[in-house]
């Protein structure tokens, strides 16, 4: 069963909609930006209603817990709220997910943002020192559904990431040479990078068959943002 129609639930339907033993809750707060009490609430109530079913529950958290400059947020500390609530129950699976890239019109997204920033020709600022983590939401249900289907994120928190995160100035490079455009940014000596556990789901990528080679950045910004060729 899934709980949500977004980017996440679109990619676990297809495994997931009509399994009645596993619940997937891909429903609730996405901006990590938010700030209203209310979006988390909302959030919070039908978490609740999910954890009542009594199936086995797959709950999507944040990287970001593992960020000290984001570590007292509101979204973070909504974040691990939720997973100490699901991780009350007898059985559930926990994914801490980065920067997850598809297609979406959610605004909120860097990526989202760095491409309507670029095509629009709108200066933005951007952080030389800054690092990013980026993953294409196929390979999080991949490697998702191969760990839920045998049993290696039963009752634990597990990052699903990719091993190697990329600085905000070459994500940008790559973004220009998708779109064959120059970015109209300025480059400001800040920002800072944190590291992320991908032991567990860098070792069953190969078995989902998810490859995270030097170029995997490159072909997701492509994969979702070139033009299409005619």
């Amino acid at each position: 069963m899934i709980i949500g129609n977004g980017l996440l639930a679109q990619a676990f339907s297809p495994r997931y909609a009509n399994d009645p033993e596993v619940l997937v809750f891909a429903s609730g707060v996405s901006n990590s930006r938010e700030t209203d009490p209310a979006a988390f609430a909302r959030e919070k109530e039908m978490l609740q209603h999910a954890c009542a079913e009594g199936r086995e529950l797959v709950y999507f958290s944040t990287c970001s817990v593992h960020d000290p400059e984001l570590a007292n947020s509101p979204y973070v500390q909504h974040k691990k709220a939720m997973e100490e609530m699901v991780a009350a129950l007898p059985h559930f699976a926990i994914f801490r997910l980065p920067q997850v890239v598809g297609r979406t019109p959610n605004p909120h997204t860097l990526t989202n943002f760095l491409h309507h920033q670029i095509v629009s020709g709108a200066t933005f600022h951007i952080w030389r020192n800054a690092r990013r983590n980026l993953i294409d939401v196929d390979d999080v249900a991949k490697i998702g559904t191969w760990l839920l289907d045998h049993h290696e994120a039963d009752d634990i928190i597990t990052n699903i990431a990719c091993p190697f995160s990329i600085a905000i100035p070459d994500l940008v490079a790559i973004f220009e040479d998708a779109l064959g455009m120059r970015a109209a940014c300025d480059v400001q000596e800040a920002g800072g990078k944190y590291m992320i556990d991908t032991r567990l789901a860098f070792s069953v990528a190969p078995k989902a068959g998810v490859e995270f080679d030097d170029f995997y950045v490159k072909r997701l910004i492509h994969k979702y943002y070139a033009p299409a060729k005619s």
